[in-house]
């Protein structure tokens, strides 16, 4: 049976450096754009389920009141990176249980100074691995990687040649800051922040929003916006074994970034609710702040086999036009990762690629299925995206 849940509008707010405005500002910007392309208005809104990890709730009250108070409920979700998949997971689920009709989702943020100073909020964070020297994000996910590179080979030209296509494609995407192509040997020779990483092989912290319109089948057809509408077929979330992302003592310390196990689990639950297999996917948004994210990601997803990432990037398998497109926006390394508006930002891509509104970056070939992957401190959700 049909997952009763269906993304009929996207809008965006141009990734980048905003600092004259404010974040209730970008948040207004990308939900005016969902809502004029699902053709309503916001009084039709029946909740709003918002995501954002360094932004208060009292944003998103703000943010509410700037479209009218309406009466509806307001949800914030707060899951770093994956806050604003979250607040798109819990939306879809309440359309599809017939609780609302009409949902709203905005992911935003405002951090253009980057992780370590926060976002407006500006708040300090306590991590547990402060005493081993490795709160800095790079540290971890970079010993995660060199574990890899031990284990199946993976070298730097491959973490290169991942970032590069994030650039090429990035410089074309309308929705970010449209950074300039970058080659190979400029991204190696880009300085060293924490071996094997060099700077444009790390994603950059940035200011953004985005937002999605979901209804249940019954509200697309009232609302004449169906024959544009895409199925989410699959909302599947798990939280991370000890060893994964976040971390922790041991050998493992990164640990999604250098097996994927959480990923391939969470993922074979989402593949199993959508009726759907990795070979039927035509293309994903895959959570790849740091090179290599893809590489794993690739195995992770099924798209080939454990250690033979790097080689699925260097033989053009993840491009455009090749067997699985991967971050085909440019990806966190060159859209800019705005932690709420990350996981939203992956519904604007996907659901444009599906509808054939891709423009320069569209992939060929009438792509039907499509996957997104996003994860955060202590969740990690994957959708999958039918066209009907």
């Amino acid at each position: 049976m049909t997952y009763d849940s269906y993304v009929t509008g996207v809008g965006v707010h141009k990734f980048g450096r905003w600092a004259e405005k404010s974040t209730i500002e970008l948040a207004a910007v990308a939900i005016e754009g969902a809502l004029k392309d699902a053709g309503i208005s916001f009084a039709d809104v029946q909740a709003a389920y918002l995501g954002a990890e360094y932004s208060s709730f009292i944003d998103g009250r703000m943010i509410v009141q700037h479209f009218g108070w309406t009466g509806i409920p307001i949800n914030h979700y707060q899951q770093a990176c994956a806050s604003g998949s979250a607040a798109f997971r819990e939306a879809c689920h309440a359309v599809a249980a017939g609780r609302i009709d009409v949902a709203l989702v905005c992911g935003y943020e405002k951090m253009a100074g980057g992780l370590l100073k926060g976002g407006e909020a500006g708040r300090d964070r306590e991590f547990h691995l402060h005493g081993m020297g490795l709160d800095v994000t790079p540290a971890r996910i970079a010993m995660a990687i060199q574990r890899r590179m031990e284990t199946y080979g993976d070298t730097p030209e491959m973490l290169a040649v991942e970032a590069a296509q994030c650039y090429e494609y990035g410089a074309l995407n309308e929705a970010g800051p449209q950074r300039p192509p970058a080659t190979v040997d400029e991204i190696l020779d880009s300085g060293v922040i924490c071996s094997p990483f060099t700077r444009k092989m790390c994603c950059n912290s940035s200011d953004g929003a985005a937002a999605a319109i979901v209804m249940n089948r019954k509200a697309a057809v009232r609302f004449g916006c169906m024959d544009r509408a895409i199925n989410v077929a699959g909302v599947v979330a798990g939280s991370p074994d000890a060893d994964d992302l976040v971390g922790g003592p041991g050998p493992h310390i990164g640990g999604d970034f250098r097996t994927g196990d959480h990923t391939r689990k969470v993922a074979a639950k989402a593949y199993e609710m959508a009726g759907v297999g990795p070979g039927d996917v035509d293309l994903v948004q895959c959570h790849a702040p740091f090179a290599g994210g893809g590489m794993i990601c690739a195995e992770a997803l099924g798209f080939c086999e454990p250690g033979e990432g790097g080689r699925f990037f260097l033989e053009g398998h993840a491009r455009i036009d090749g067997r699985t497109p991967i971050n085909t926006d440019g990806g966190l390394i060159a859209r800019g990762h705005p932690l709420g508006a990350t996981g939203v930002v992956e519904v604007y891509e996907l659901t444009r690629q599906l509808r054939g509104e891709g423009g320069a970056l569209q992939v060929p070939g009438n792509p039907r299925v499509a996957l997104a992957h996003n994860t955060g401190l202590g969740c990690l959700n994957a959708h999958i995206f039918i066209r009907p």
